[in-house]
This record gives C-alpha cells, structure tokens and sequence, in this order.
C-alpha cells in the first residue's frame, strides 16, 4: 500500500510539472539594448514566475532573427515595426502584438568626417537594412540636408562587415546602431550627423508573431509574457539594479562578444527609450502613437513608390492583450 502511494505521489509530481509548463515558448531578439528586458525576463524568473517555460535566443542581426522567425524556428520577435511592416509587405502575415520601446540615439547616421553629406548623391551608403525602418529614418536625416531618397544608393551588409567597411573607406556614410556605431566613430575617423533622437519616434519596436502562430498562443499565456516584459522593464528603471542589470547585457543580451565598459553600457542605455507603463498604454491605445507611425509610414512608403502591399494599421497590428492587461 505503501509503495502504492509513493507511486502515486511521484506521477502526480511529474503531472503537474509537465503542467505547469505545457508548452515552451521561444522568444528571438537581436543584440540590442532595447529588448534587453526579455533578458531580465529570462535571468530573473519573471516568465517562471508566471508560470510559463520560455527561451530567449540572441541573434547576431535583424536578418538572421527574421530569417528564423519565418521560418517558425521561434514563436515570438522584438524587431523595428518598421522591418515588421517590410515582412507584411513581401506577404507574410505578421501581427505587431505591442510598440515595447524606441530606438532614442542608438541608430546613428555615421559620416566620415571630411566629407560633405550633399556630395554623396548617387553614391552607395552602407546601411544594416535596407529596409522601411532604416530607410525612414535616413530619409528624415536627406530631406533636412535637401537630398532625396532617390538620390542615392542603400547598400545592405552585416553590421559588423558593414562597420569594417567604413573603418577601411568603402563608405562615406553609415547608418548603423550601437555597440557597432561606436566603434565607427572611433576606429573609422566617424562623426555623427543624426541618430534617432534628432527624430523622436522615428524608430519604434515591438513584439511580433506570424499571425498562424499567434491563432496558436493562448491570450492567457501572451498576457503572461507582457507582464514579464512589464515586470522587468521595471526592474530595469529602478537605479539600485544598475550593476546587476549590466552584468545581464554582458552575458545575455550580448552574449558571445568581449564584454562592454560599464561607460558603454550607460551611454547605450541612454540611446534607447524603454517604455513604461504610461507609455505603452498611449502608444499601443487604438489610435494612439503605434497607429499614427504605421499611417506616417506608410504615407512615406507610398511617396517613395516604396509601398509593396498596401496596409491599414488594424490590418498588422492586434493591441488587445496589451491593452487588456494595462487596465489591470
């Protein structure tokens, strides 16, 4: 009888382990500072605390996170809405779940400086992506020095090919994002002209999914990864965290490079706008600041004979579970 219960006690153990995580959600980011919360997430417990099982994988660059997203080797991406938008456009059904954050001076346009920005008309610029997020930024920075878009020539490489070609002179003018911007200005003779400050909000980002793969997360458990992401970008804000949170970005957000000066990581901290729960509710609220980016862009995309596939924001975008859990 003994040995009976024993038994049943160890299968009822492992029931409600396999339970409690029923499912093991995958969450991709690049290395970059603005999603670093889902790495506080993940170093911290907050997702177990929410009773969920989640991996967070760091990618290298924004094109090998879209290339796994794509192909469903993940269930859920931090990228630039702007790239979201790209990705619809080439007709892939995507679903901006929520605007987490902006990039506020970590995307800069680097120029050599001994060069004259005008001068570069018809001439190839180095650029991360050539894609609606970075394209929208640049054009910002060319319309205030009366160059058009059309004027000249994006060419896309690897952040870090794309920094070694500055260094050695390919490129008069780079747009790239920290740590890598830094190292062009200072290894490559670099200035900065603009970043993502000189346009507030010109770069927002978010949380994505496949829209078939989103049909099969349920709004519980999604909910669940938002109160995560919100519990940790708050942890993240408060001060006496500091050190502990860049011992984080060292070994998880950039995991796999020589570790940044604590200097670096404050001034990339600073380069990023990581919202609070203030924020996200009027950024994400129907109508609010995500809807107006997506009707600004798409106005910019369709000047530019850039607009592929025509979009409505509520056509890409589903603000239900975030805005459900803001009024909690």
């Amino acid at each position: 009888m003994k040995t009976k219960l024993s038994v049943c006690v160890v299968m009822m153990t492992i029931c409600l382990s396999v339970c409690a995580y029923a499912r093991t959600y995958k969450i991709g980011t690049a290395a970059w500072i603005g999603w670093s919360p889902v790495n506080v997430a993940d170093a911290k417990g907050f997702f177990k605390e929410e009773g969920l099982d989640v991996k967070v994988f760091s990618f290298s660059d924004g094109p090998e996170l879209r290339s796994v997203f794509k192909n469903k080797r993940i269930d859920l991406a931090f990228e630039t809405i702007g790239n979201m938008v790209e990705l619809y456009m080439q007709g892939i059904s995507v679903t901006i779940i929520a605007e987490t954050d902006w990039s506020n001076g970590g995307d800069k346009i680097i120029l050599r400086k001994d060069k004259d920005p005008a001068a570069l008309k018809g001439k190839p610029i180095g650029v991360y992506d050539n894609t609606p997020a970075v394209t929208y930024f640049l054009n910002q920075y060319f319309m205030s020095i009366g160059v058009k878009l059309s004027d000249i020539r994006p060419v896309e490489m690897k952040m870090k090919t794309l920094t070694n070609n500055f260094i050695e002179g390919r490129f008069d003018l780079i747009v790239a994002y920290d740590p890598e911007a830094l190292r062009a200005e200072r290894e490559g003779g670099g200035k900065v002209a603009a970043t993502t400050a000189t346009y507030p909000g010109v770069m927002p980002e978010g949380m994505m999914a496949l829209t078939d793969v989103l049909k099969d997360i349920p709004k519980a458990d999604l909910a669940k990864i938002l109160k995560a992401w919100i519990k940790a970008v708050q942890w993240c804000h408060d001060p006496a965290n500091i050190n502990e949170y860049m011992k984080i970005l060292n070994s998880h957000t950039f995991k796999g490079t020589p570790p940044h000066s604590q200097a670096d990581l404050k001034q990339m901290m600073s380069e990023v706008r990581i919202h609070d729960v203030k924020t996200l509710s009027e950024q994400n609220k129907t109508g609010g600041g995500l809807h107006v980016y997506l009707e600004n862009l798409k106005a910019f995309l369709s000047s530019n004979n850039l607009l592929k596939k025509d979009f409505k924001p509520s056509e890409i975008s589903d603000n239900t579970v975030i805005t459900d859990i803001l009024k909690e």
